[in-house]
């Protein structure tokens, strides 16, 4: 597998890059990564459509009709900037999932790379990631979820952030943030 593509490769350098600690910021471990993205993707995903469904396309085409229940707006950001808002948009003090899209879709096989982090050390990587185009991967769509999964927040490669979910101050949108 080229260095690259390597998940492990990938988190020990932003670990190095941001002078976070992995208690703080690591990729979910192994024995959990896949329970916790069937949980996300039985919630948010839509899989009414014949194409284009599946968590990967979620944040194009729209999250599941149950969770579209609690739709909070779609924004269009400053893909660079916008994270900065993550403080204020989750109030909670306790670790969330980061997903990297990293293709696919439901029918071949959508594939993420799950992170768990704080806010503060998220904001950091995605610093990082936005400075270096994803140290070099490209330009994924992401997602963060909470711990709990009371909601989720969309990021895609057309600047827009989605939100979805209880619990989300998404005020910094509505005063153009």
């Amino acid at each position: 597998m080229k260095k690259s593509c390597n998940i492990f490769w990938f988190e020990n350098e932003l670990i190095k890059r941001c002078n976070i600690s992995e208690k703080r910021f690591h990729k979910a471990r192994g024995d959990q990564w896949e329970k916790i993205y069937q949980t996300i993707s039985e919630k948010y995903a839509d899989k009414t459509r014949i194409w284009k469904n599946g968590l990967h396309w979620a944040n194009t085409n729209g999250y599941s009709p149950k969770s579209m229940k609690n739709f909070l707006g779609c924004y269009s950001v400053e893909y660079s900037t916008w994270f900065h808002y993550l403080p204020q948009i989750i109030s909670e003090d306790r670790m969330i999932y980061f997903l990297i899209d990293k293709g696919g879709d439901w029918h071949d096989g959508e594939c993420f790379w799950i992170f768990e982090s704080y806010v503060p050390e998220l904001v950091k990587v995605l610093e990082i990631l936005n400075q270096t185009a994803f140290l070099n991967t490209g330009w994924p769509d992401y997602y963060i979820v909470s711990k709990k999964f009371r909601w989720i927040i969309g990021f895609n490669h057309h600047d827009i952030v989605s939100c979805v979910g209880e619990g989300l101050d998404i005020s910094c949108f509505n005063e153009g943030g």
